[in-house]
């Protein structure tokens, strides 16, 4: 323990801003500097014991008490005396002697580091700290740039205005001694005051901004496309086995186009509007081994004429007025390690039908705006209601184009040709409706049905599904007759009399209670719901029928 009096280590303690606590044998405080502990307040008196934190510690032992104070004891026999002081922030980095050599090491290596190139300025903009990779680059020996006005070595720097101003910058693009760099600024606080400010290089050059770009960009379309693929994952798929048929053609239909699903073969499916052309695509995506990838379906008669290029090609930022800031991936972009499927494709304009030959000959598209051609790996299944080879003929369809598409031909029947599917797949489309919206369970009678096998159908399976989903809502039976049908669909259909009207609207509400009391399993509060009747009236009716 150093031998001078307690006066003069209490003038050299206040010197150096910590403090003195002298402890006599038994722990207790016999002295301090007493000036030190008022500004600080922190509680210490002659007579008392340290706090508890600090009786245990041995001498020459330190620890950091609390968050603001650093407190090591020493003495010669044992612990007679405590030193004081603030914990400054190398502290917790470097330790309080430094003895921390990885993080030692760290801190140099940042220093060094020739990618940051730091520098510090005080609040006048005189250099405080130049990196080594600075001072190389701006032609100045070891230590030569401390103290020297940063203006005066760096005149295009706006680190000594920052540190004048207390206002940040960041991502500024300089021109420093003839090289453009991108730095960050930053003031340096203490107490809300600015005491200097901080400046790193971010990028040594604008290339390498433009290179982080391009490989932001590739992330961000690659992100667009994972996100395409979920939506389309989480979209219910069919398969060949939700295709519903008894027919021997379908049947054959289905067999072929297994055969050629996990082929590269570019298929063309042929049919009415209407009889089911997409659910056969997507039977063909998912038998094909590109099922795990995307199922993108595109309607061209849907889409604009001025709009179907950016839509199938994408587009960059700025290709045209109202374009998508960031630009937009393409539908051929979007189905790469999946399926295409062009409906309509025959309203597809003749320019565009030129470029979508020439992507499935290259495999490359080019964007609206872009400079760089991007390959696509996708299967191209196409879709018509319309006769290809007449609009080649008339020179409405490209016949290169018709021809590339052609490899696999589907030609699926309409509904008229295969009447033995339509009870089948009435039955399938009341089921699916009442499932979903939990309305009650029709049967379809005999005459119904043979009124519907008799129709024909000019919209095929789309037609019958939306006549079902009608009677699903508005039959008052439980089994659906004839004269339920919309009238184009009763045409020659009687309906016999037998009996007086009366006798005739008995005979109905008998029965259709009895229908609703057996899908109801006898609860008659459930079958006057059914029936869209009070309960009180089912009673009263049931009565007047004899139904007790």
């Amino acid at each position: 323990m150093d031998t001078s009096t307690p006066a003069s280590l209490f003038l050299k303690a206040d010197y150096c801003r910590c403090g003195i606590v002298l402890l006599d044998e038994s722990g207790r405080v016999t002295a301090l500097n007493r000036q030190f502990f008022d500004t600080t307040g922190l509680e210490f008196r002659e007579g008392d014991l340290p706090p508890d934190e600090l009786r245990g510690l041995k001498k020459g032992e330190w620890i950091f008490w609390g968050r603001k104070w650093f407190v090591q004891a020493e003495g010669r026999q044992g612990v007679e005396l405590l030193a004081i002081r603030r914990v400054r922030a190398a502290d917790h980095i470097l330790g309080p002697y430094g003895e921390n050599c990885l993080n030692e090491e760290m801190v140099k290596m940042v220093l060094d580091n020739p990618y940051e190139g730091l520098t510090v300025v005080d609040a006048t903009g005189k250099v405080t700290l130049l990196s080594p990779s600075n001072e190389q680059w701006l032609g100045l020996d070891v230590g030569g740039g401390l103290g020297l006005d940063l203006s005066a070595i760096a005149p295009a720097s706006h680190l000594s205005e920052v540190a004048r101003t207390g206002v940040a910058e960041h991502a500024q693009v300089v021109d420093l001694h003839g090289k453009t760099k991108v730095t960050v600024n930053l003031p340096i606080r203490r107490d809300n005051k600015v005491m200097g400010a901080f400046g790193r290089i971010l990028f040594k050059s604008t290339e390498q901004v433009e290179k982080l770009v391009t490989k932001v960009r590739t992330m961000e379309l690659q992100v667009e496309r994972f996100e395409t693929l979920l939506d389309e994952m989480r979209g219910k798929r069919y398969s060949f086995r939700s295709i519903l048929t008894k027919n021997k053609e379908m049947l054959m239909l289905i067999e072929q186009a297994r055969r050629v699903a996990d082929s590269g073969a570019t298929v063309l499916i042929l049919g009415e509007s209407g009889t089911g052309k997409e659910l056969f695509a997507q039977a063909l995506h998912e038998a094909s081994r590109r099922n795990k990838g995307p199922f993108i379906a595109v309607n061209c008669g849907a889409i604009p004429r001025d709009l179907i290029e950016s839509e199938l090609f994408g587009y960059e930022e700025g290709a045209f007025s109202g374009a998508r800031k960031k630009g937009k991936p393409g539908k051929f972009e979007l189905a790469c390690g999946g399926t295409l499927f062009l409906d309509e494709i025959g309203e597809l304009p003749l320019e565009s039908q030129a470029k979508l030959l020439r992507v499935l000959e290259e495999r490359k598209i080019d964007r609206l705006g872009g400079t760089a051609p991007l390959p696509v790996d996708f299967r191209l299944v196409a879709a018509t209601n319309r006769d290809l080879m007449t609009n080649v003929n008339k020179g409405r369809f490209r016949a290169d184009l018709y021809y590339r598409i052609n490899e696999f031909p589907l030609e699926i029947p309409p509904l008229r040709s295969r009447p033995e599917d339509i009870p089948l797949l009435a039955k399938h489309f009341l089921a699916e409706v009442s499932r979903r919206e939990e309305l009650p369970m029709l049967k379809i009678s005999a005459g119904a049905t043979e009124a519907l096998m008799t129709h024909d159908w000019p919209g095929n399976v789309r037609e019958l599904r939306g006549v079902m989903r009608q009677m699903a809502w508005k039959s008052q039976a439980l089994t659906i007759e004839p004269h339920h049908l919309p009238p184009a669909l009763n045409k020659g259909q009687t309906i016999g009399v037998a009996g007086t009207l009366e006798e005739q609207t008995a005979r109905a509400e008998r029965a259709a209670i009895e229908s609703a009391l057996q899908a109801a399993d006898g609860n008659r509060a459930l079958t006057a719901r059914m029936l869209g009747i009070h309960r009180t009236a089912l009673y009263k009716k049931m009565h007047r029928l004899g139904m007790e």
